[in-house]
């Protein structure tokens, strides 16, 4: 090598020193920040969009194809995103979240009152869920990098895929902080649009501050900021759901039609709302078809019970009715279910019901308490066990339930309550046990289905008298997996049942596959067989409704060997349909009943009625 080339030789610029392990903790947090920032607004509006859609379609057909909806967009956005830089997209995500509250409703609305609880659904997720959904995507897909602001960096589609996912966890979780059923949806909404709009702001702000070379926020910039948060508090009357107040603070009277609200809060199990269909301004009084005159107490898109009110009650003997907290009266129950469950009283042949010393009863699942109210009037000591607190309030306040006592309210999950029970009786030196329980938890087209196993009919069984009687409803097609499930279940656990329909016409066998009723179950392990007496007079309470259905009870019993089909003679088949905690397909087969359900309900009351809560 020439002297020449060694001076103009240029010495190698030394080796980057590594980083200290020390260094990692800011990467580390950062990383946690944009993982928040990927999966939280994400899992909160999934929430407040489920939320929305309940009361109108029901759970079954609102979950449905929801998940299905959200992958299908998280996936066209990671395979094919729009190219818009990413303050843009930010803002134009902000537009979408800001019209979400009146769109997501309005929607909502359109599809239902089309009629089909699969394909209305799908819609309304097509319309408002999906285009949230893409440019959620898109926008987490450029958190994190960037950094020189180069639009075209991304992170990889199973990054975005992944923390999106993980939404789906933390939705759940967010159903479980203990606030959230205070705060609005169109609340949640427009807090994400103004979180967007904020972040849209703050990287257009950095792409002129990274050009000039100035610091990145000032003053000027918290100002608008503030300004921002104004002008979306400002605007919220205009932008949020016609959805009512949750708690209400005071009763609804809709303005253009003959119908009120008179309570309505979210809960454990969903919208617990209480309404009323008023007489027609023309009606005069006559008797007619028209749904009106009548309470309702509502959970999502179902009706726990409801009782007439006004010219549509009635009573024989001329007996006081009920009436509510603020003392209106009320009427006969709108379901028969309610007053056939009554029937408990008139089984004669059990050791205790021969001597007429049916006296403490249980009642799982209140719903307007129209079986709990008619066992405190026969002066039958009722100890109440029902989930949700509000379902209870409205119990007491709006359909005449009396204060069951001290020591007498559990407000929890009956599964657990019969475990602690259980545990409880078994150290106590004269356990309190129950002559009857009335297990009612029939809701959405559906039942919980871990407490129709036969571990938790084994548990409740412990608290019961030997011969104690269990009185369960279901509602679906009386020839169907779920009823044929259960049946078997029950007399597996108790050894005899008989089972009773709430129709107010015959139900041939021929129909049993088809029928959507209410089919009640009496079940005792009494060696005895099970043998109801006749009705008397003092068994209805005043009410047409109890004449009617308790008179006319033989002729509503199911032959449940035609329920059972098959399985009546195959043990192998029987077994295989045994609900058990390791064995329990309900919920699956209550799938499609859901669909149905929700058509039903759609016939049960007008549409402006699912729409006003």
């Amino acid at each position: 090598m020439s002297k020449a080339q060694a001076k103009s030789k240029k010495p190698s610029p030394p080796a980057p020193a590594k980083a200290k392990a020390g260094n990692d903790e800011p990467s580390l947090v950062v990383g946690a920040v944009e993982l928040l920032l990927s999966v939280v607004p994400v899992a909160l509006y999934l929430f407040a969009y489920e939320r929305t859609l309940l009361p109108i379609y029901a759970s079954v057909p609102t979950k449905y194809l929801l998940k299905r909806a959200f992958i299908a967009s998280v996936a066209l956005a990671a395979l094919v995103p729009v190219k818009l830089g990413k303050n843009r997209l930010l803002f134009l995500l902000s537009v979408i979240l800001a019209i979400a509250p009146k769109a997501t409703y309005h929607v909502a609305v359109w599809t239902a009152r089309k009629g089909n609880p699969v394909l209305g659904p799908a819609a309304t997720h097509l319309l408002t869920l999906a285009p949230v959904a893409y440019l959620s995507t898109i926008v987490a897909s450029h958190i994190g990098v960037a950094q020189s602001f180069d639009e075209s960096s991304s992170r990889p589609v199973s990054a975005i895929i992944c923390s999106l996912a993980a939404s789906g966890f933390l939705q759940a979780q967010i159903a479980k902080v203990p606030f959230i059923d205070s705060i609005a949806d169109s609340h949640i909404f427009l807090s994400l649009a103004w979180l967007a709009c904020t972040l849209g702001l703050v990287v257009q702000w950095n792409k002129q501050s990274a050009s000039k070379g100035s610091d990145t926020i000032g003053p000027k910039h918290f100002l608008v900021l503030g300004v921002l948060g104004a002008l979306f508090a400002g605007v919220y009357p205009i932008l949020k759901s016609p959805v009512l107040p949750h708690p209400l603070k005071q009763p609804y009277l809709h303005p253009d039609f003959p119908l009120v609200i008179h309570s309505s809060v979210q809960s454990v199990t969903g919208l617990i709302s209480v309404g009323e269909a008023l007489p027609p301004p023309k009606f005069n009084g006559e008797p007619d078809e028209e749904m009106h005159s009548v309470r309702w107490l509502r959970a999502d898109h179902s009706i726990l019970g409801g009782v007439w009110m006004g010219a549509k009650i009635g009573v024989i003997d001329d007996t006081p009715p009920l009436e509510d907290a603020f003392g209106t009266m009320l009427g006969d129950s709108i379901y028969s279910t309610f007053v056939l469950q009554e029937a408990v009283r008139m089984v004669n042949s059990t050791a205790k019901a021969k001597k007429g010393d049916l006296n403490n009863a249980l009642i799982i699942g209140l719903g307007t308490g129209i079986s709990a109210t008619a066992f405190n009037r026969h002066g039958i000591s009722t100890t109440i066990v029902e989930i949700d607190p509000a379902v209870y309030d409205a119990a007491r306040t709006y359909f005449g339930l009396p204060d069951p006592g001290e020591g007498k309210v559990f407000l929890e999950d009956a599964r657990g309550w019969v475990s602690k029970r259980q545990a409880e009786l078994a150290t106590a030196q004269e356990p309190e046990l129950f002559d009857f329980v009335v297990h009612d938890c029939f809701s959405g087209g559906g039942v919980p289905q871990h407490i129709f196993t036969v571990e938790f009919w084994q548990g409740l069984k412990a608290i019961m008298h030997e011969d104690g009687i269990l009185v369960v409803n279901f509602a679906g097609q009386p020839k169907s997996n779920a009823s044929r499930a259960i049946t078997l279940t029950l007399e597996k656990v108790f050894g005899q049942c008989r089972a009773f329909h709430d129709s107010m016409e015959p139900i041939p066998v021929e129909r049993y596959e088809a029928e959507f009723i209410n089919v009640v179950f009496f079940c005792t392990s009494s060696k005895a067989p099970l043998t109801f007496r006749n009705s008397r007079h003092s068994d209805y309470l005043g009410s047409p409704l109890r004449q009617h259905i308790l008179r006319a009870l033989p002729t509503r019993e199911l032959n449940l060997n035609v329920v059972k089909g098959e399985a009546a003679e195959n043990e192998r088949l029987s077994a295989s349909l045994i609900l058990t905690d390791a064995h329990n397909p309900l919920g699956k087969w209550q799938e499609d009943q859901g669909f149905h359900h929700w058509t039903l309900m759609r016939q049960v009351l007008k549409d402006i009625f699912w729409e006003t809560y």
